[in-house]
């Protein structure tokens, strides 16, 4: 086994703060070591659980509800969403710290259009990570976003967010002066189909509230863009739209599949917002 050094992974132990180093054999991930001899091992799928031992607030998504969602992002419902932020996360050697990554959808679209990039995965799922860790320049790690981060401070040039728990304050920390963080709210109208026959459920003032969060913290957003689409959807899409989300943990499949057959919905808009905070130099 050899041990890498632990400034290709800006991560440190959630023990004692000191850095990780990435213990690889083989041309694997073997797991995670701290100086003070605090190990990590690696599942055999690749990512490494820093959460052993700890009460997680959230409940992960389980298997089923990884893959309807693999099969979402499969079927191109998003696309014009990965476009966007291809457009807007751009540079060749940036590291990108994903929170709440599920599958590493968009983590990975972007790694593979810049070369030299890294990116750090972070979830509670580990059903997700297992697809997330299957990049090679990808380190997937269970952890609860709503805890400090395992991400050293200043370390990351970039932080992403897609329509999962936000942590400001640590975002804050873990980027490198004039880092940006790139955060995807749903829009009012986003699945309004599904919304209007009551198979899920928007937040109002999404925005608003998010502002109220990110400002203490980052300030104003320095970019926003919407992003819209009109998608046709087969009533299984529709279905695993309904099931990638909340109601995934309540209701089968089965369930779902009949509800959206009498709903007649046969086209989804896809309406997201994507904003941009930047850390101010000093």
């Amino acid at each position: 086994m050899t041990e890498t050094s632990s400034s290709r992974w800006p991560v440190v132990c959630p023990h004692c703060g000191q850095g990780l180093a990435a213990i690889s054999a083989e041309g694997r991930l073997r797991g995670l070591r701290c100086p003070a001899g605090h190990r990590f091992d690696a599942a055999k799928q690749g990512y490494v659980n820093l959460t052993a031992g700890q009460r997680l607030k959230l409940t992960p998504d389980t298997a089923e509800m990884i893959m309807a969602r693999e099969r979402i992002q499969q079927a191109g419902v998003f696309d014009a969403l990965s476009s966007a932020l291809a457009e807007t996360l751009t540079g060749e050697d940036q590291v990108i710290a994903d929170c709440g990554a599920g599958t590493g959808h968009y983590l990975h679209r972007l790694l593979n259009e810049s070369p030299g990039g890294r990116g750090i995965a972070l979830d509670i799922s580990p059903a997700g990570l297992r697809r997330a860790a299957k990049h090679p320049r990808t380190l997937a790690l269970v952890w609860d976003l709503w805890q400090p981060l395992p991400v050293g401070s200043e370390s990351v040039s970039s932080v992403l967010n897609v329509f999962a728990p936000r942590n400001p304050a640590e975002y804050a920390r873990i980027l490198t002066p004039g880092g940006q963080a790139v955060v995807v709210i749903p829009l009012a109208e986003h699945l309004v189909q599904l919304q209007q026959h009551g198979l899920i459920a928007q937040q109002p003032d999404k925005r608003r509230h998010l502002q109220d969060q990110m400002a203490p913290h980052l300030g104003r957003p320095t970019q926003a863009q919407e992003v819209r689409a009109e998608v046709p959807v087969s009533p299984e899409t529709a279905a695993d739209l309904i099931r990638m989300g909340p109601a995934g943990h309540h209701r089968s499949q089965e369930e779902v599949l009949d509800a959206v057959g009498a709903s007649g919905i046969r086209t989804v808009t896809v309406a997201a917002e994507v904003l941009i905070w930047q850390k101010v130099p000093g």
